[in-house]
């Protein structure tokens, strides 16, 4: 990807990890997979931004969901590893909920696992950055 993509191919791309890291879930553990359809936008720079989403795990009753986490923690290293620009790190909040943070070193692009009170997992995620159509206001949904 580069600077020139656009907002769209930005919002597919990183739609479609989205979906791949929600399928490192054990399918017997899950029961359902929603991704929202719309995001926002949020700066990267003066002229560049990034598309923002999230992709909802809802898991079966009686899942462990630091369990699930940590299984997905070494399945997102290795699924990331071909990029070769990802950092994935975890860590226990204030709350004492386990997240894992996949990161990329050469940009914006990211990907947050967190788990919810609920019994789900939220996937937060951010693209790479891409420059906007002259004229194009950034608020809204995208």
């Amino acid at each position: 990807m580069s600077a020139e993509m656009t907002w769209e191919e930005a919002k597919a791309s990183t739609q479609a990890m989205e979906l791949k890291i929600a399928a490192l879930v054990s399918k017997p553990e899950v029961v359902s997979i929603v991704q929202n359809e719309k995001g926002g936008l949020f700066s990267c720079d003066e002229t560049r931004h990034t598309w923002k989403g999230i992709t909802t795990v809802a898991l079966a009753p009686g899942a462990d969901l630091p369990v699930v986490l940590k299984s997905m923690e070494s399945q997102l290293a290795e699924l990331l590893e071909e990029r070769g620009d990802f950092a994935v790190t975890k860590r226990v909040d204030f709350f004492g909920d386990y997240a894992i943070a996949a990161e990329s070193t050469s940009s914006a692009e990211a990907y947050l696992l967190a788990q919810e009170k609920d019994g789900a997992i939220v996937i937060d995620s951010w693209s790479e950055c891409f420059t906007l159509p002259e004229g194009t206001y950034p608020g809204g949904s995208f």
